[in-house]
């Protein structure tokens, strides 16, 4: 089992040094990045700056119950967290012509929840976590999580989402997780299925085959099914699920900016994306 991490803290926040949110970069382009579940900003942090150098405005909120202490996290929910993606989404469509949305693990699965309520102009996905990977008691953990009660923190075992020994040496994340939190987000991911057909988007997916965390079928299935005609899946093989951080992350960070500026046009429109759409009910 992994072990809880001695971490700097701000003394003011009590937000763990590095796990900050971020916000660098200018133009009427603006990226939202969307960290995944029990991590922080960091995992998206040099992607974002390598976007941001390319002329985007990039914005990376710690999400609620992140980046401080595990039994912060107990009390928050799914909902919680797309709620403060909304609020982002929506300021930033204020002052910028577009704006789109990269999100790994579960910040994939908000950002595919955002894009069917809200104007999303392009979508990232990375690792998305639509289907639990791996087995307990012999039997898929995509079937089990949700299903069977459980209560208090489940632990993280080693060796961790990342290969790369340096990529997870400064990985910050928590060391377990909140069991009733964890259903709450499995629910989501099954609850997707049925809208997949409302994201209308560009969209890109890149995924490794070798994720212990989120199944590579999930990916499949939403190349296979998201209504946009303009979509593309990239199967990564040197990675854990911490793709940003593992083996593969130059081969992230040059296909995301390539697939990005493939996709801005010439000249933006005015700023502001339009009223927000509504959306479905969160667990």
């Amino acid at each position: 089992m992994q072990a809880e991490r001695p971490y700097l803290r701000d003394p003011v926040t009590g937000i763990i040094q590095g796990a900050e949110s971020f916000q660098f970069g200018g133009g009427s382009h603006a990226v939202l990045f969307l960290h995944g579940w029990t991590s922080t900003p960091r995992e998206l942090r040099f992607l974002a700056e390598k976007i941001a150098a390319a002329g985007f405005h990039c914005v990376g909120p710690l999400l609620k119950g992140h980046g401080r202490v595990l039994a912060d996290l107990a009390d928050t929910r799914f909902r919680d967290y797309l709620s403060e993606c909304e609020t982002a989404f929506d300021a930033l469509s204020a002052s910028h012509a577009r704006v789109s949305v990269c999100g790994l693990s579960m910040g994939g699965l908000l950002g595919l929840y955002l894009s069917v309520r809200r104007p999303v102009a392009n979508l990232i996905l990375l690792a998305p976590f639509l289907v639990p990977a791996g087995k307990t008691w012999g039997l898929p953990n995509r079937w089990l999580a949700g299903r069977v009660p459980l209560s208090g923190n489940l632990a993280k075992y080693a060796p961790g989402p990342i290969r790369d020994p340096e990529g997870f040496r400064t990985h910050i994340a928590y060391h377990a997780m909140p069991a009733r939190t964890m259903a709450g987000i499995v629910a989501a991911g099954r609850e997707f299925h049925a809208q997949a057909d409302r994201v209308l988007c560009p969209a890109l997916i890149l995924h490794s085959v070798h994720d212990t965390t989120s199944a590579f079928s999930g990916s499949r299935f939403l190349i296979e099914n998201l209504g946009s005609e303009d979509k593309t899946l990239v199967a990564l093989n040197r990675s854990n699920h911490i793709v940003t951080l593992d083996f593969d992350r130059a081969r992230v960070e040059n296909t995301v900016l390539a697939w990005l500026r493939l996709r801005q046009p010439a000249h933006d429109a005015s700023a502001g994306s339009g009223p927000a759409a509504s959306g479905p009910a969160i667990p």
